[in-house]
């Protein structure tokens, strides 16, 4: 709602400056027979038409959406703007059909131009209000994102300039009386108000083609190349999980509706994808204020982004996990080594088969000269701590924190069975640094706190 007022405020104001800025025109224009100054007062009354029909438009818009109109009104805004580039477009064509007769004539009266003070009062007035109005337009177009203002902000800075092309014609028409006809010079100026009632016509038609094309660009929904880069750019960079697979996006007024094809691995949870299609459409959202989002969910076999991601599909594949894994580009080519985790209690001979077919799928698949493995138990046992839990174990733990520097904990948690207990120490999380970086400082951060503290348990340090 808040939106909506400031366009109608601006909207209003729109409309009453065009109306005292036709009336002051139309009247000097009358009584000095400048062209330019006439071309300047149908340009305002376009102008104010314009400004009626914005206002219109942003009424209009600001009606919710309803079963006729699931995406809202705001198209209106942007057939508003077609129209009053209709509107210029034909300001333009009378501007240049009576200059052009004006240059042809015969007549001397055709082309003689009574200037006044008022004529340049009216032309200066002219230029301050359109410089207020169209940086005000323009800094409520871009906070609410309306179409209709925008078009509003772009005509009235191009009437700034040819606001001074016209006080550069009067002022060449007020020079020609202090030269002699047969100067080269009076012929130039005689005429400085015609050339710059051209000027000003052809400043017109460049908005007509900005606007134009703008308001049909919108209502033919077409592909913003900027938010498709920005969008893909985010979900590569924020969910590389879930790859963009289709994109589209449509304006409506001051909302955009973006739906979004992603792939998702066909094995999860129906609740689990669309709590991963909420936390999308949150991310997508806050990026694009006034985004409407609406994900789907394909399912597919995801082909791993990485060696490393590979190397590990196949460990699961056959039934083992990894850690340390290791590629190297040596000499003799790609060298592959990791850590096995097998059940602690089997024998090697019950696993030498998966081993040898896990060693043989990576060396084929990754064409790697040689694959190691180190294999170790899947199951690690925690040590046992004999001092008991102090009372306030938790003071403990926050003290030694501040002492390190560390962030103030979100969550302590203790879990004790026997004299077996781990303790996990809730941190927020530093979203701007690396994997690499986010474990290193845990892990520097988990030993110093293990040192500093009394043997209790087997601490953690982990983001909330």
């Amino acid at each position: 709602m808040e939106q909506h007022a400031k366009k109608s405020q601006a909207a209003w104001s729109s409309v009453l400056w065009s109306l005292v800025l036709t009336v002051l025109k139309l009247v000097v224009g009358i009584i000095t027979g400048s062209l330019g100054i006439l071309s300047e007062a149908l340009h305002s009354t376009l102008d104010l038409l314009a400004a009626l029909g914005t206002l219109f438009a942003v009424k209009v818009a600001a009606r919710p959406a309803d079963e006729d109109h699931p995406y809202g009104h705001g198209k209106v805004e942007n057939l508003m703007a077609l129209a009053e580039t209709l509107l210029l477009l034909g300001t333009a064509i009378w501007v240049i059909r009576e200059a052009i007769h004006r240059l042809m004539s015969d007549d001397p009266e055709a082309l003689r131009v009574d200037i006044s003070l008022w004529a340049f009062v009216v032309i200066i007035i002219s230029l301050v209000v359109d410089i207020n109005r169209s940086a005000m337009l323009r800094r409520t177009a871009r906070e609410t994102n309306s179409a209709a203002l925008e078009a509003d902000a772009a005509h009235f800075s191009s009437d700034i300039w040819s606001s001074a092309a016209v006080l550069v014609g009067i002022t060449g028409a007020a020079l020609a009386g202090q030269v002699t006809p047969e100067s080269p010079l009076y012929w130039l100026l005689i005429r400085a108000d015609v050339f710059s009632s051209l000027v000003v016509a052809c400043i017109i038609l460049h908005i007509c083609k900005v606007l134009g094309t703008q308001a049909i660009n919108n209502l033919m929904d077409r592909t913003d190349p900027e938010l498709y880069s920005r969008l893909s750019s985010l979900m590569s960079e924020q969910m590389p999980a879930y790859p963009l697979r289709h994109l589209r996006a449509r304006s409506v007024g001051n909302t955009t509706y973006i739906e979004m094809v992603v792939g998702m691995p066909r094995d999860l949870h129906i609740d689990t994808a669309h709590e991963i299609a909420d936390a999308i459409e949150s991310l997508v959202e806050r990026s694009t204020p006034g985004a409407e989002t609406l994900v789907h969910m394909q399912p597919e076999d995801m082909e791993p982004d990485s060696p490393e991601q590979l190397v590990r599909q196949i460990a699961l594949t056959n039934r083992m996990g990894v850690h340390s894994l290791r590629l190297l580009e040596a000499d003799q080519g790609l060298l592959v080594f990791t850590d096995l985790e097998l059940p602690p209690q089997a024998t090697l001979e019950s696993w030498a088969v998966p081993v040898q077919a896990f060693r043989a799928e990576i060396a084929r698949r990754l064409h790697a000269v040689s694959v190691f493995v180190h294999i170790e138990p899947n199951v690690r046992t925690l040590p046992e701590y004999k001092l008991p839990v102090p009372g306030d174990w938790e003071q403990l733990v926050r003290c030694a924190m501040a002492k390190l520097t560390a962030p103030t904990p979100s969550a302590i948690h203790l879990f004790t069975r026997g004299s077996q207990r781990v303790c996990f120490i809730c941190i927020p999380a530093d979203l701007t640094l690396s994997i690499a970086q986010s474990h290193d400082h845990l892990t520097r951060l988990t030993e110093e706190l293990s040192a500093t503290l009394p043997p209790i348990a087997r601490i953690f340090v982990v983001y909330e």
